[in-house]
């Protein structure tokens, strides 16, 4: 079994488009190996507490959960509308306190982690001949702000924090709140048995200091790593510039949907190295739309002249292999070279749907072959008063 990982959201606002692109690469690399025969297990988090839903219910005058919960439900709207297939396992903070209590005692108890009044920190010192394996970075070599917080190393940082804002859990260490570095690795821990991932995936911001806060607190019990391979993508980026709310130039999913087909985005990733940052114009999203409704055109065509190609079983599964280890470029490359013969659509179509493009579950009706079939005899008999009217159906339909 593969064990994979990615790391969720914190459900504080609506995640703009380059948030979710590792969400929607993941999908494309899982349902590409299942098709190959993998058996992938895979774990996702929520993050339903932290500094930014407290700020956020604070000034809405809500409770976190309120906040949570929102955002919470439009993440997961995203999975429909983009056509993702849910993770194996989605775990919430708030609903995994308790293993996070037993998580950062056996650190405790291992002597990695320390506590200080109710605040308990990771002793990074112990183990500042690892520290610095996932970002490349060198403990020796890395600056820190003083903070308010009483402990051993700058470097140290917070598996159970004391606050004087937002809600607080009761925990064997006092009331306060975990950390944001101890859910993943404890996540990782419980569900895999302490095992060494696959592959760990997450935006490039992560790799420090999150990733390697996770890594250290799993060597620390396990002295293995916590994932034998990291995913780290790249950002979108919106005319040359960071999508970001101080900029104005966030694009958010349900706006992104209101002009575009979810195939649109899908055919930008398959485009793209995953670690490579993107830069997306309204040109390059158009034009990605002009793609989907041709190949949506093929479809309907394909159905109302019922055709009936073979799918070459070798082609697939040679682009299969290409989309399961992330060649997206040399993947899309075949998979477009397809459309050109008429003879390869049926394998064509057989590959797109296996990587999850929604369109192809659109079937025409009997009515709609019946009236394709009178529009083509109509144009042969050069009755255009007639060819006219059915092509006209046609089009409302949006079959031609």
């Amino acid at each position: 079994m593969k064990k994979y990982y990615l790391c969720g959201p914190t459900v504080y606002n609506y995640p703009h488009i380059g948030n979710i692109r590792p969400t929607v690469t993941f999908d494309l690399m899982i349902r590409a190996q299942r098709y190959l025969g993998e058996n992938v297990y895979y774990l996702h988090n929520i993050t339903d507490i932290d500094d930014k839903i407290i700020k956020r219910a604070i000034e809405e005058n809500k409770t976190e959960k309120e906040i949570a919960s929102f955002y919470e439900q439009y993440y997961w709207d995203i999975f429909k509308q983009f056509n993702l297939e849910l993770p194996t396992k989605a775990v919430r903070v708030t609903d995994s306190l308790n293993e996070m209590y037993e998580y950062i005692q056996a650190l405790i108890d291992k002597g990695a982690a320390y506590q200080k009044g109710v605040n308990v920190f990771f002793d990074v010192e112990k183990y500042k001949n690892v520290y610095g394996s996932i970002s490349g970075q060198k403990l020796d070599n890395l600056n820190y702000d003083n903070d308010k917080f009483d402990k051993k190393n700058p470097s140290d940082f917070a598996l159970w924090k004391d606050t004087n804002e937002g809600v607080k859990y009761n925990s064997p260490f006092g009331l306060g709140r975990p950390g944001w570095h101890t859910e993943c690795s404890c996540f990782i821990n419980k569900y895999f048995n302490g095992e060494t991932l696959d592959y760990h995936g997450g935006g490039l911001d992560l790799i420090f200091p999150h990733h390697e806060n996770e890594n250290i607190q799993h060597y620390a019990l396990h002295n293995a790593p916590i994932s034998k391979g990291w995913l780290h993508f790249g950002t979108i980026n919106y005319k040359d510039q960071k999508m970001s709310k101080s900029i104005g130039n966030l694009i958010f999913p349900h706006t992104f949907l209101e002009k575009y087909d979810p195939e649109t985005y899908k055919l930008m990733i398959l485009t793209t190295n995953y670690a490579k940052p993107i830069n997306i114009t309204d040109q390059l999203f158009d034009t990605n739309q002009k793609l989907v409704n041709k190949f949506k055109n093929l479809w309907n065509k394909y159905q109302l002249e019922e055709k009936q190609f073979t799918v070459d079983l070798d082609v697939v599964k040679t682009i299969m292999q290409l989309v399961a280890n992330l060649e997206f470029a040399n993947a899309y490359k075949e998979i477009f070279t397809l459309t050109k013969d008429e003879n390869n659509l049926n394998t064509f179509f057989y590959i797109l749907r296996n990587l999850g493009f929604a369109f192809l579950d659109q079937y025409v009706s009997k009515n709609d072959i019946e009236t394709y079939k009178q529009w083509k005899q109509a144009v042969a008999d050069k009755n255009y008063e007639l060819s006219d009217e059915l092509r006209a159906q046609l089009q409302e339909r949006k079959l031609i």
